[in-house]
């Protein structure tokens, strides 16, 4: 293999340090540095690597994902689940990632890679190998059932093809990447299609994006600095030309809307058809109404580490839009539309306080409903699940509850030990519900099912980090092949029954103060690197090979966790 060009190759080994992949090839490695770097732009969360990376079953595609709302549905069910609501303007986008750690753009591999995108849609039945690529088709025909439901009647789809060169734009590529769009725009599915090549430069500035905060600077008309306020260190209420915040603030290099900007909003866009946001809209539009724009809208309010006020220029990095989502997006969509008369008001907020962040992200969003369950991240239960964890600092296999996204980002910590609110729910599911089928494949009905019962205020702190120190014991002896790396499939499934070898079948209930000492044995046998954790995991692979075949749909079924259990002695 030629070597790779050293400044990407430096961010790949930074990449698969962060991710424990040393035992993974190269080209795999590749495979899940560009999926990643791709995908993390458009979802809210974080990303899981085997979610999105098809690995050897491809066709010619490396990667793969169904986003709605900026959530990765990764099955039929879930899909399912989340069309059941009544909401009639969900943003539905399929991504498809093509990799290839060469500096040149094959014309061959871009057709192979085009043919497997236009299979996806069209060949009935769908026989791609890959179970990703098989769940992602079957998502998105549930979409394609409820197009009423999806913003503008049709979903999206980006196709996108990285190597490590550079692209210089040659005809016959260029040729192949227009008529891949007239072909998929032919199928008449699709609201927006986006064929692109990236190469090194794109790449690396897509993964440095991941983990680089944003700075930005904007120029203001006018400002007024707040009297001091207890917990937070300066704020400002601040007008400034709406083009100027959009353009500064509100739009990445590649001209689309910073997601990541809006991860600690608790509402997603509802839309340009909802009525609140078609009168911001209308008031934008309109000549005579502009001018009163700060007036009339509530602005809004931003929070940031470190905000500097330097004369008329008002300096912000690492910063949440907490409260003006919606306004956001009205103006970002009508952008062109954009005047030097039309002001916002902006309420700038600097603090490092977590305690103060949460205050400010549940004050400014409880002005109309919203499901209590978008607040978990703020809950004392999470503040108290964020603080267990916490006490094991220093000691060998330390993990960190991440209970705000992106929260440990540039930290210098690895990203294998941060653990996600989200991965952090479908652990205690898996293990201590029971229930690894919705950890699996339903992650939206384990919301909708036991939500309430993951994230009561009742439950036992311990249960969530014996059960993600679990899943990252196993994580590394499958990414260094001590246990085969096929066995990850069964990751959700595997953690109940290594909880049965540790601690017993019959495990107490997560109020239980008894849970306080069966999920200990488990701490004790993962605390640290040894062959004690290793022979649980070894007598769980044991255990589910001598099933034979587990199709992904008994996977589904809860009965098998019943099968499996029953084989421990």
């Amino acid at each position: 293999m030629k070597p790779m060009h050293r400044i990407v190759e430096s961010h790949l080994d930074s990449f698969v340090a962060e991710y424990a992949l040393e035992a993974d090839e190269r080209t795999l490695q590749f495979e899940k540095f560009a999926n990643f770097a791709v995908l993390s732009g458009k979802f809210a969360s974080a990303i899981e690597l085997d979610e999105v990376t098809t690995g050897g079953d491809d066709d010619g595609t490396d990667g793969i994902a169904v986003i709605i709302n900026e959530e990765h549905i990764v099955s039929a069910d879930d899909a399912e689940t989340l069309f059941a609501h009544e909401r009639r303007n969900n943003d539905v986008e399929v991504v498809f990632v093509q990799a290839k750690t060469s500096e040149s753009f094959d014309l061959g591999d871009f057709l192979k890679f085009k043919e497997s995108v236009l299979r996806f849609f069209t060949q009935d039945p769908y026989c791609a190998r890959s179970h990703l690529q098989q769940d992602a088709r079957a998502a998105f025909d549930v979409a394609i059932k409820n197009v009423p439901k999806i913003r503008y009647g049709k979903p999206s789809v980006a196709a996108v093809y990285v190597t490590t060169g550079t692209y210089g734009a040659p005809e016959a590529l260029e040729t192949a990447r227009k008529d891949m769009i007239s072909q998929l725009g032919a199928l008449g599915l699709f609201q927006n299609i986006d064929v692109r090549f990236i190469g090194r430069d794109e790449l690396v500035n897509a993964w440095v994006a991941t983990y680089s905060g944003v700075e930005a600077s904007l120029v203001m008309n006018s400002s007024a600095s707040l009297p001091e306020i207890a917990g937070i260190d300066e704020s400002y209420l601040v007008v400034a030309k709406a083009k100027d915040y959009v353009e500064n603030l509100l739009v990445s290099d590649d001209g689309s809307i910073r997601g990541q900007l809006f991860e600690e909003n608790v509402r997603h866009y509802l839309g340009s058809e909802n009525p609140v946001n078609a009168q911001i809209a209308e008031t934008i539009l309109n000549p005579d109404g502009r001018t009163r724009f700060p007036v009339l809208n509530n602005g809004i309010t931003l929070v940031s580490p470190d905000v500097r006020v330097q004369g008329t220029t008002l300096h912000i990095s690492n910063f949440q839009i907490v409260n003006g989502c919606q306004t956001s997006h009205v103006l970002y969509e009508n952008r062109s539309a954009l005047t030097d008369d039309l002001m916002v008001t902006l309420k700038v907020v600097e603090t490092t306080d977590e305690d103060v962040f949460s205050e400010l992200v549940r004050a400014t969003n409880s002005q109309s409903k919203i499901e209590e369950s978008q607040f978990v991240s703020l809950s004392p239960i999470a503040k108290r699940i964020e603080a267990y964890f916490n006490t094991y600092e220093g000691l060998d296999g330390r993990l960190y509850f991440e209970r705000r996204d992106r929260q440990y980002v540039g930290k210098g910590v690895a990203a294998i030990r941060v653990i996600s609110l989200h991965n952090a729910a479908k652990c205690v599911c898996a293990m201590f519900l029971r229930r690894p089928d919705l950890s699996f494949k339903y992650p939206k009905r384990m919301y909708e099912d036991f939500g309430n019962r993951i994230f009561s205020e009742e439950n036992r702190e311990i249960i969530y980090y014996a059960s993600a120190l679990a899943l990252y014991r196993f994580h590394l002896l499958t990414s260094n092949k001590v246990i085969p790396q096929n066995m990850r499939r069964f990751k959700w499934h595997i953690l109940p029954v290594a909880a049965a070898i540790i601690a017993g079948k019959d495990a107490p209930s997560i109020h239980s103060k008894k849970m306080d000492a069966y999920a200990q044995k488990i701490i004790d046998k993962f605390g640290h690197h040894g062959p004690e954790g290793t022979a649980v995991f070894t007598q769980a692979v044991d255990i589910i090979s001598a099933m034979g075949e587990i199709t992904n749909d008994r996977l589904k079924r809860q009965a098998v966790l019943d099968e499996m259990l029953a084989k421990v002695g």
